[in-house]
């Protein structure tokens, strides 16, 4: 729990220092994947870097393309699929918003020393790692049953 509340806690404070912008956190992480990318990228695509569902996306791109941010494009390979590029406003609000994010997180990690952030880094891969490793049915299905306690 400690992670997520760590999570929910940055990112709380990420979205209020951008909230200049306009943007919610899901239309900045879609604009920096885009921008990553290098590339445009199929909404599929899109959607399985954000982890959330092509519906969800769709939505999303609807509105970023509204604000002149994206663009979706035929695919040239394949007529009938779409492709999703930044616009030059796209790019111009990337390259705004991307440095205040990693000013904030510089100023989050300056209480910690290089050796603290190695271990940090070390650390959240490991979980990484076993996260994925996790039989999820199996542990599922091991787990004890719940007794309430009584309360008198």
């Amino acid at each position: 729990m400690a992670l997520v509340r760590t999570y929910e806690a940055s990112m709380a404070m990420v979205n209020k220092a951008l909230r200049h912008h306009g943007l919610s956190a899901a239309g900045r992480q879609a604009l920096a994947v885009l921008e990553g990318a290098g590339r445009p990228l199929s909404p599929t695509t899109i959607s399985e870097r954000l982890l959330v569902t092509t519906a969800s996306v769709t939505s999303l791109l609807d509105t970023l393309e509204r604000r002149g941010l994206v663009a979706r494009l035929r695919d040239p390979d394949d007529r009938r699929k779409l492709l999703v590029s930044l616009t030059k406003e796209g790019h111009q609000i990337v390259d705004q918003f991307l440095p205040e994010v990693v000013a904030l997180q510089t100023a989050v990690m300056a209480g910690l020393s290089q050796a603290e952030r190695q271990r940090l880094l070390r650390s959240l891969a490991d979980i990484r790692e076993a996260v994925a490793a996790v039989d999820t049915d199996s542990v599922v299905a091991a787990a004890p049953r719940r007794k309430r306690p009584r309360r008198d």
